[in-house]
């Protein structure tokens, strides 16, 4: 699944205009069909996977760090760099949210043209919270979509996929990554019903030979 797809599918076009009269998300999502009522078991159609249907292998590194993102301010010569990496796999998920925070570092130093490193997820979510904070940006990277990594990289809802480590990220981490995780959640949810199908609400499924309650 691509980026593109973030959720996959969506809610169709035609019922856009009739979401505001949905109490939830959920109600709307089991309206349209979109997810399986409780109690009820979905229609899973065989899945028919063959070799030739691959068209290209990538490897992607994810910068972890064990105490979590680095999102400090250093001096370099004249100029203030704001780091924004190591996100480890939930850059995804929480890229609003670090992107919050790092533009409202920016913008404490009252400078308004900003460079931004890289157009990846983390990359292009901050650019775009710069440029609507009302700051110039200009982005330097190497490749360009849609040949970026996290382009192709699977759009779930992760925000606690190998984030940090608990003794290293330290006892002020837990309501950091929270500030995170709350801001992207309410982020992503403006997308949700918009012509494109940028978000949607999907059951999944884990398949295994073992019951899960007993150890492999």
């Amino acid at each position: 699944m691509k980026r593109r797809d973030l959720f996959a599918g969506s809610f169709a076009l035609g019922a856009v205009a009739a979401r505001n009269s949905w109490a939830s998300v959920p109600a709307a999502a089991a309206a349209l069909q979109r997810t399986a009522t409780p109690g009820t078991m979905p229609h899973l159609p065989p899945l028919h996977v063959h070799m030739n249907q691959l068209t290209d292998i990538k490897v992607c590194l994810r910068p972890f760090r064990a105490a979590g993102p680095r999102l400090d301010v250093e001096k370099i010569g004249d100029k203030t760099v704001i780091h924004h990496y190591g996100h480890g796999g939930s850059g995804w998920s929480l890229s609003w949210g670090s992107a919050d925070i790092v533009v409202g570092k920016a913008a404490s130093t009252l400078e308004k043209r900003v460079a931004v490193i890289g157009c990846g997820v983390i990359g292009l979510t901050t650019a775009l919270t710069a440029q609507r904070a009302g700051m110039d940006v200009t982005i330097y990277t190497k490749d360009l979509l849609p040949h970026t990594r996290s382009v192709r990289a699977n759009g779930s809802w992760t925000p606690d996929s190998r984030i940090a480590l608990t003794k290293p990220a330290g006892p002020g981490f837990a309501s950091l990554w929270e500030q995170m995780a709350r801001y992207s959640w309410k982020t992503y949810r403006d997308y949700l019903g918009l012509p494109g199908n940028p978000i949607d609400f999907r059951d999944s499924y884990t398949l295994s030979d073992t019951p899960f309650d007993q150890t492999p």
